[in-house]
Formats: C-alpha cells, structure tokens, sequence
C-alpha cells in the first residue's frame, strides 16, 4: 500500500537564508508535498527572505505591516485564498512572531476542520519567568490550544510550554541547528594549521574567543568586551564577527579602554570557516542559538550564559563547553582561562562538540524531527476522518433501521 502524500503549508513571515536548507530538505521526503507561504522583507529588521530560494514550492504574499507597540507584525494579503488553493492536510506556522499567520492557520481550519495545525517557536526564553496567571501567558496559552501540536526549538522551550500548562504528548522537539552538514564539510576540507590561517587573517597567533551574529544589545557584547579587559584577558584574541546597531557603541569602548586585542572584521560570508579555524573557543554571552551548533561544526567548545534554549540541548557542561551561571564578564574571564590552563580538556570538548553536530544535531535530524510531529498529527486526522465515516454509517444504518420498521408497522 502506497502511503498518503501529505501536503505540508508552512507559514513563515519571510525565508531567511539559514531556513533555505532545512525547507528543501523537507521538500525532498517522500509521501510529503511542501509549500511555503511568505511575504516581504520585514524593514528594519533581520527578518529578510533569502535572495536563492531554488528548489522550493514558495507563493510570495504582498505585505502590509502593522504596529503594535514596537512589534512590526506582518499581514500577509491573500494567505487565505492561497491555503485554500493548496488545501493543506497540515500546517506548521511559525510561532510567536507570526501572530496574524497563526489567526490565518486558525481560521483555516474553522472552515476545513480536518486540517491539522503545528506551532513551531522557542517555547520560552532562559532568565524570562513563566508566570500562568499573567494576562500575556493566559493570551499566549489560548491560542496555542488551537494547536494540534507544539514544535519546539529545544528540550528548554517544551519545559515552557508544559509549566504554561500544554501537555507533555502534544510537545515536540526539533533542536533548531544551523546548515551543520556545510559547516561540517568546510571543516573537514581545511588541512592549514591556526598559525597559517591566523597570519593569513591579520591576527596574532594566540588563543582566540569568537562571537559571531547580530550586534544587537540583547548579545551583551558589552559585557565580552569587559571580559577582553583584563591582565590575562589582553593576552588572547577577541574576535567579534557582525554588524547592528551596537556595533559603532563597541568600537568606541574598545578604542577608550586600548584593547587592542579584539578585532571587528564586520560581517564575512566566504572567509567564515577560516575565522572558525583561527579561534579556540565560541563565547555567546546574550542571546543566539544557532551560532551555537555552527561552532561546534568546527570543533570549538562553547561558552555561553542565556541564550534561546537551544544551550541546554547543545552545550554539555564540562564536556563541550562552559554553562554560565552569572553571565558576568569576569565569569567568561575565568572560564577563558580555564580552557587556556587546558588545552587538552579543550580539545576534547570540541571533538565532543562536533561528533555530536555530526551525529545528532543536524539539519537531517532536525528535519526528522518536524516530520515525525507532522505525522503524529495527520494520524491524528484520519482517525478523526475514520471516525465520521463510523458515525456517518451508523446514522445511515439508524435510518435504514427506522425505515423498516415503518414499512412493517403498516404490513397488515
């Protein structure tokens, strides 16, 4: 028996370029057929669709954008009569930051109740308190409970969503990771050693601690900043990787406290992996996430305070990297010169660190890990499909029944 090819919707406010890869990895699993619903570039944002989107089913929606507050939310024009044209058996919308998609996949299904319906977000954010009774939390919780099911980015983020009150059976993980597979071959394919790639970079050849990301203030790249300003701080290599709106703010506390040890190269695209093979070390002292598995695609043990969750999954405390518990800059100091003190535990933690985003925290996994959810809820419709067929043919057996006994009560 040929299984049921499932059609997948998945609405996002844009695709960015790190969602290219996983959504054509999900447009190539057999038995399931994807399109991807987006609109315009959020302005003012990161929120950007990639510029190559070959290879995927995508029906781009005008776009007007409302405010609320200081959140721009988007409203796609036209969303609903382009579901109805693809009649999905199961949307997966992106979560919390598409609030008017999730109206949309809610709406949907009011008039095709058969469609199933995932939200797929962070769940919750490390330091931010679940409170349940909150007006926000109770706003949140009522519209998830539209769900079918709840997509996860981490085992933190389903912890969330269960002290919020879901269900742990309705909760799925996939660990949000980056393109691991490319990260993972460009490390395989470097054969220069640090010394070479350092000198070919312009940096001293010293241990090095990366960031690399937005330059936003929610990173804290302040407080790394602090950390590089120390006795034994200002012997090792700073590298912060990016752009944003901090960036001019960092560079004018540097030149006043003469660090001449860290380094802004901006924002790199093509020479990314030589900056990850020049560095010892990963430090992300705010928020991020995927950051996190592309450095330990390249074998870097990682430092990290409150990220977006995905820490708890990635990050092993004292066996591929350091979990902060203050977040401070002379925490990040001490645990810098841990790792110096240890060049062998450090190595080994990155080794750790990358057969894990070889093995297990990858883009093949993670998308398993959303179809497994998608499954799940489509056996969910059948049964629901099953059982109005039981109940469509007991009322006509009823009524059959009823019949009979009306032609027999007149037989004389």
């Amino acid at each position: 028996m040929i299984p049921e090819t499932i059609r997948l919707a998945i609405l996002q406010r844009v695709c960015t370029s790190y969602r290219t890869a996983l959504f054509r990895i999900l447009s190539e699993r057999e038995n399931l057929e994807v399109r991807l619903f987006i609109g315009d570039d959020i302005p003012g944002t990161k929120a950007r669709n990639a510029s190559d989107l070959a290879g995927l089913d995508v029906v781009k929606l005008p776009t007007m954008f409302l405010r609320l507050g200081r959140r721009v939310l988007p409203l796609h024009r036209g969303l609903s009569k382009a579901l109805k044209r693809f009649q999905p058996d199961v949307i997966l919308c992106e979560g919390e930051s598409h609030v008017l998609g999730c109206l949309a996949a809610i709406r949907y299904r009011r008039q095709h109740r058969r469609a199933r319906l995932l939200h797929w977000s962070l769940g919750g954010l490390p330091g931010v308190p679940i409170r349940p009774s909150s007006l926000r939390s109770r706003l949140k919780y009522a519209m998830q409970k539209r769900f079918d099911a709840m997509v996860s980015y981490s085992s933190f983020g389903r912890d969330c969503l269960m002290r919020l009150g879901h269900s742990p059976d309705k909760i799925f993980v996939a660990t949000n990771v980056s393109s691991t597979d490319a990260h993972l071959a460009a490390a395989d394919g470097m054969s220069a050693s640090q010394a070479q790639v350092r000198a070919r970079l312009g940096l001293p050849d010293r241990f090095t601690a990366i960031y690399a990301g937005a330059m936003d203030r929610n990173k804290r790249l302040d407080v790394l900043l602090e950390a590089a300003d120390g006795p034994d701080s200002r012997s090792c290599n700073f590298v912060l990787l990016g752009r944003g709106g901090v960036l001019d703010e960092l560079k004018a506390f540097a030149a006043k406290r003469k660090l001449t040890n860290v380094f802004f190269p901006g924002r790199v695209v093509d020479e990314l992996p030589w900056y990850y093979r020049a560095s010892d070390v990963l430090v992300l002292p705010g928020r991020g996430g995927m950051v996190i598995s592309e450095a330990m695609a390249y074998g870097l043990p990682v430092i990290v305070f409150q990220a977006d969750g995905t820490e708890s999954d990635l990050v092993r405390h004292g066996e591929t990297g350091i979990l902060l518990r203050r977040g401070d800059a002379e925490e990040i100091r001490e645990a810098i010169k841990f790792l110096r003190a240890n060049p062998a535990k450090s190595t080994a933690w990155g080794a750790k660190g990358q057969s894990l985003a070889r093995h297990q925290f990858n883009l093949q996994n993670m998308t398993g890990q959303i179809v497994e959810a998608v499954d799940a809820v489509h056996a969910n419709r059948a049964a629901l499909r099953t059982l109005d067929q039981q109940i469509g043919e007991s009322q006509q057996e009823r009524s059959t029944k009823r019949l009979c006994a009306r032609s027999l009560s007149r037989t004389p």
